[in-house]
């Protein structure tokens, strides 16, 4: 069922933090490297990528109704997004409309009040040949998630939001990639760039205190994230490497499990903004050859 709702109110390595932050009201994209975020739905692509038209918003309009997608009805029972979806306008994906670099495309979600305290938060990106980049299973309440993802091509990118009851809420928003090839093409290019490829595992974790005692945590992880879709120039395929779990405790307990996978950047950025805030967090990263990381940081002083 679809509904339109816009009213809705093992080896394990220790790495020591490097580092630390803490910041006073910071702003929902002051620590994420993308300065033009944009939280409408789309700006379609035009003779000028800047100036959407009233045609190229309403060919965007039909690209994320979920009715005339290719890809929706696969990706939802593929990601067991079962029972009723809502379509929630008030669930905001806030992305770049369009995206020039796209094997690292910032972008965050706001969570409404009222889905704060959900079950399971999935970011889906339809037309990728790696659908999902994460599952969120939370234990406390969330305001926002942000994440740095790749895109293979234009695509609608959703965020779904499971309740209490059961219900799925999912916001979307249709991003439009100027230079395809974000899970297929090498993220660096020697002949032009200096690639490095840096400590695998290495955690950094930035804490900042936010108006009326909220709290984010935003944790990047050195890692390849190899989609096994990138042909080296030997014409080899790179094989698939990347991380698939990352757990947020605290000494109160767990705060969110995350299953991850290689629609994430190199080097993955995770975001959270929690209401209240927690206690000297500890961050567990799991990768698919079995290696294990593992950082703490106290909490930021008040």
């Amino acid at each position: 069922m679809y509904m339109r709702d816009s009213v809705l109110p093992s080896i394990i390595v220790s790495v020591s933090i490097l580092v630390f932050c803490s910041q006073v009201n910071s702003g929902p994209f002051s620590d994420f490297k993308a300065p033009e975020l944009s939280e409408e739905f789309t700006s379609a692509p035009t003779a000028k990528w800047e100036t959407p038209t009233s045609k190229s918003l309403e060919q965007a309009k039909e690209l994320l109704d979920p009715t005339l997608s290719e890809n929706w009805s696969q990706v939802r029972d593929d990601y067991l997004i079962t029972g009723k979806v809502v379509f929630d306008d008030n669930v905001k994906v806030i992305m770049q409309d369009f995206v020039e670099e796209p094997h690292e495309v910032s972008l965050v979600v706001k969570i409404p009040d009222y889905l704060q305290s959900i079950q399971e938060f999935v970011l889906l990106i339809e037309n990728n040949p790696i659908q999902a980049a994460a599952r969120i299973y939370p234990h406390r309440p969330i305001e926002t998630v942000g994440m740095n993802v790749r895109l293979e091509d234009d695509s609608p990118v959703r965020a779904a939001l499971k309740d209490k009851f059961g219900t799925w809420h999912v916001g979307s928003k249709m991003v439009f990639v100027k230079n395809p090839g974000g899970c297929s093409l090498p993220s660096c290019d020697p002949e032009i760039q200096k690639c490095v490829t840096g400590e695998i595992g290495k955690i950094l974790i930035s804490q900042f205190n936010r108006e009326g005692g909220a709290w984010r945590v935003k944790t990047k992880i050195t890692h390849p994230m190899d989609t096994g879709f990138v042909i080296d120039d030997n014409g080899e395929v790179v094989p698939s490497y990347y991380i698939d779990r990352i757990d947020f405790s605290d000494e109160n307990g767990s705060i969110a499990e995350i299953e991850t996978y290689a629609a994430l950047s190199t080097n993955p950025v995770i975001m959270l903004d929690f209401p209240t805030r927690g206690q000297n967090i500890r961050i567990n990263v799991h990768d698919i050859k079995g290696l294990q990381f593992e950082a703490m940081e106290p909490a930021p002083s008040m």
